[in-house]
């Protein structure tokens, strides 16, 4: 069986010991799988060049990209990489340079990526927005559209979409996560999970045809989520016999806290420089 290989280049935190590298608010793993060498997002872009350098990756490897959805700390390195590497595939969903807000009562903050959109068209590199699923490579899946099932999860009423003052409630379409088949089973890998870790995990379940998931890495979006809906979603997390959470970024440090209490030392912070291997 192939050995899979995750660093974390981008992350809220770094691991002690390691500086100089440099932490942002934002998300981007490096998965190399035999001869495959795949970014799970990208990050702000102010921190993935000097990261990768620093821990010995060769970002000009890179052959695929996918972003988890088109917010500027998941999606904002992407023009930055051009300089090291324009041969590689960007998959993504289709409203992934929608122009996109978060705020409300009339103050917004602009957080997506959209005067990207015709940089990265001119680069040369191949764009591949696409609304279903998307097989990378054998047992390496790009998740689609996120249905939104369970009762308990919704996308806050903070983000929205289009131009300031004709924006619209943004329930976050373009959310997706990546599914790795390992050894171990089946891990996936998460953005911030806006549409619900366990509605993520039920379509990765129905994707994959089982609802064992071995690990889920990165950020969880429960900063928000009051104990009731820990609860609700720690039960799912029990059904689904998830043996290891690589967890940080969005997560919460509630949640956070929540999760080492009900799951032990199955929990591990994720931050810059961060290696796992399946």
């Amino acid at each position: 069986m192939r050995n899979i290989k995750i660093t974390t280049l981008v992350e809220n935190s770094v691991t002690a010991g390691l500086a100089p590298l440099l932490a942002e608010h934002g998300l981007s793993f490096f998965v190399e799988i035999e001869d495959r060498k795949i970014l799970f997002d990208t990050g702000q872009g102010h921190a993935i060049l000097g990261n990768a350098d620093l821990l010995g990756i060769d970002l000009c490897q890179v052959d695929t990209v996918v972003l988890s959805h088109g917010h500027f700390d998941h999606a904002g390195g992407v023009k930055h990489l051009l300089g090291r590497n324009n041969n590689f595939t960007l998959i993504a969903q289709p409203g992934v340079f929608g122009s996109k807000l978060a705020g409300g009562n009339d103050n917004y903050v602009s957080i997506g990526v959209k005067e990207d959109k015709a940089v990265l068209e001119n680069s040369g590199i191949r764009i591949k927005l696409e609304k279903d699923p998307v097989e990378i490579a054998s047992g390496i899946i790009a998740t689609g559209c996120i249905p939104m099932n369970t009762s308990f999860e919704e996308v806050e009423k903070m983000f929205f979409v289009g131009e300031e003052g004709k924006e619209t409630p943004d329930d976050i379409p373009d959310d997706r996560a990546l599914i790795l088949d390992t050894a171990m089973g089946t891990v996936v890998v998460f953005g911030c999970a806006h549409r619900g870790p366990v509605n993520t995990l039920n379509h990765v379940a129905d994707l994959t045809g089982s609802r064992k998931i071995h690990a889920v890495l990165g950020g969880l979006h429960l900063m928000f989520a009051d104990d009731k809906k820990l609860k609700e979603i720690f039960k799912y997390f029990h059904d689904f016999e998830i043996e290891k959470f690589v967890i940080g970024h969005c997560t919460g440090f509630k949640a956070t806290a929540a999760l080492v209490n009900e799951f032990g030392d199955r929990v591990v912070p994720n931050t810059v420089g961060h290696v796992i291997e399946f």
